[in-house]
């Protein structure tokens, strides 16, 4: 396994996941995140990330892994697949 190296710090990150409940996971550009009251509602171009299994349906969840945290800095980054 490569160690993954924080990229504010450089110190070294724990590997893991990240799990939603009832929710999709969306990475929306600048322009939609940055939209105001009832706006938000209705996102354009995003992309869904992480995926479920049949078991992860019935309990409501969606899981993403490759997030690593950074201990040093309290903060977690992602390498994640999008889905198509």
């Amino acid at each position: 396994m490569v160690a993954i190296k924080c990229i504010l710090c450089g110190a070294e990150m724990e590997q893991g996941g990240i799990v939603t409940s009832g929710i999709t996971v969306l990475w929306v550009p600048r322009r939609e995140f940055q939209k105001k009251g009832l706006r938000k509602l209705m996102y354009k171009d995003g992309k869904s990330i992480g995926h479920g299994t049949i078991t992860d349906m019935v309990i409501g969840q969606t899981r993403i892994p490759n997030a690593y945290y950074c201990e040093h800095c309290n903060k977690v980054i992602g390498i994640f697949d999008v889905k198509k």
